[in-house]
């Protein structure tokens, strides 16, 4: 594999990969998170909602966090491989 797209492969593949688990498992967590609303607000119970300022903070954290495991991916697999 000494073409520059077979050496590059198993980094954008790897990336795209946990990508797309992060999003699937986001919009998972946000699915059940929503069906037990539906189910409380149907019995009545009332939610608290969550201010502005922690949605940033969980977005920003999320974000921060996938990076660093994609860095971490990239480096360990270099590091591994040579």
């Amino acid at each position: 594999m000494g073409h520059i797209l077979g050496d590059a492969f198993p980094y954008v593949a790897g990336a795209f990969k946990i990508i797309v688990l992060c999003i699937g498992g986001y919009f998972a967590i946000k699915w059940h998170f929503e069906e037990d609303r539906r189910v409380r607000e149907a019995k009545g119970e009332v939610f608290d909602k969550v201010s502005y300022m922690k949605k940033l903070a969980i977005i920003i954290t999320s974000l921060i966090s996938l990076v660093l495991l994609i860095v971490l991916v990239v480096y360990a697999t270099n590091w591994y491989l040579d």
